[in-house]
């Protein structure tokens, strides 16, 4: 390339340059529109206090020309080519990587001191790179496309985007959490129930979230061991002091689905006999026992199943079986799922009449019990009990 010729221009080596160009687009576009763009939707609707909205196409579209462009103005300024060409794209990186990391409460976290450090040693390497090309045999070296100068270039861009990933928000809960309030914003239930269902790990407010998703579709009662559970009834709504928090979803869609907002119930908690609020504070308990005694919660099935699985949660099985013919009858074709697992597994801990009769849940229970005499290798048991019982209430009150 002539010295004072343009970056933008033809140059000696296109095909290096065309390839670092393309791989680094699509990489970018990729990794903001499908894998960061539900962590900049929280991140952005945090930092602006709910007054912007992330929109995950024109975001990864104008970041990633942002991006590219500050790649173009480093190579007009460097004009680093041949083997060390992919170096001018480390500042582009080092930006991509700090945006991806970005998160609500936001933190500078290590970036003011790790962030010059970079750029130094890019720096360094540049000015080496540069004071290395009159030694380099540069007219019988190929240039095409499986060339050692493409390779060269290629693993550098490999490890800076592996780079990227290792700086930047790759927590598998932190994004189940933010896709699922996504989808529950817009109204998708079932995709807040997608994500993430395959996967053991979980917090409180991912458990709160699936509580709310599988309320609103009428089916927390029968699905919601079907997914690991994290917490205590104290996390079930977003209230203060509960471990279940919403990061962008409006809490008022939880209150307007359940039918009464907390500062309403705070407000007249003398006259629901609520017993004593500290800083204008409920707990879930007194939040349902508000609701209960304001509206007629017997024709309310969300409300009856946030407080019977509350229950089971804490594993609760005395007061679960006190409270459940108040909303159901006992018949095993008028019960959910996990309140029939409930029920025997009640019946089977206290010495009681039987009061309730399921012959072909009383039979699954009688497997689950088996499992400690086909398996006597507590490893082996423990596998196969959560190929066969995983889902069930039994699986989850003995795990």
């Amino acid at each position: 390339m002539p010295r004072n010729g343009s970056p933008f221009k033809a140059q000696k080596y296109p095909t290096t340059r065309l390839v670092c160009a393309v791989i680094f687009l699509v990489f970018t576009f990729a990794w903001l529109y499908w894998f960061q763009a539900d962590m900049l939707a929280v991140a952005q609707h945090g930092l602006s206090g709910g007054k912007t909205h992330y929109d995950r196409t024109v975001g990864a579209v104008i970041s990633t020309a942002v991006l590219f462009l500050l790649q173009l103005v480093v190579y007009a300024v460097v004009r680093l080519s041949r083997r060390t060409h992919a170096l001018t794209y480390l500042p582009s990186f080092l930006l991509l990587a700090f945006v991806s990391s970005v998160s609500h409460p936001f933190s500078w976290g290590a970036w003011p001191w790790a962030a010059p450090l970079v750029l130094v040693l890019w720096g360094v390497a540049v000015w080496v790179a540069k004071k290395a090309y009159p030694f380099e045999n540069d007219t019988r070296e190929p240039t095409g496309l499986f060339s050692q100068r493409m390779w060269v270039n290629l693993l550098q861009l490999v490890a800076m985007m592996l780079g990227v990933a290792a700086v930047s928000n790759t927590n598998a809960v932190d994004h189940f959490k933010a896709h699922a309030e996504i989808a529950l914003r817009d109204g998708d239930a079932d995709e807040a129930l997608r994500v993430g269902e395959r996967s053991l790990e979980t917090d409180e407010s991912l458990t709160m979230l699936r509580l709310l998703a599988l309320a609103q579709k009428g089916q927390m009662a029968d699905r919601l061991f079907e997914y690991p559970v994290a917490g205590t009834s104290a996390d079930m709504l977003p209230l203060l002091g509960s471990k279940g928090q919403l990061q962008l979803l409006a809490d008022t869609v939880v209150w307007d689905f359940l039918g009464q907002r907390p500062d309403t119930i705070v407000a007249h908690a003398d006259s629901l006999g609520l017993g004593p609020v500290y800083d204008r504070r409920i707990t879930v308990s007194q939040y349902l026992d508000a609701l209960e005694r304001q509206h007629d919660s017997l024709l309310a099935p969300a409300y009856r199943d946030y407080r019977l699985m509350g229950y089971l949660i804490d594993r609760q099985l005395d007061s679960f079986a006190s409270r459940l013919p108040r909303y159901y009858a006992l018949a095993p074709d008028m019960l959910p799922r996990h309140y029939r697992e409930a029920l025997v597994l009640w019946q089977q801990s206290v010495d009681t009449l039987s009061i309730y009769n399921d012959s072909s849940m009383l039979c699954r229970w009688h497997d689950f019990l088996r499992y400690d005499s086909l398996y006597p290798r507590k490893t082996e048991r423990k596998i196969r009990a959560e190929e066969e019982f995983r889902g069930t209430y039994w699986y989850y009150y003995y795990q």
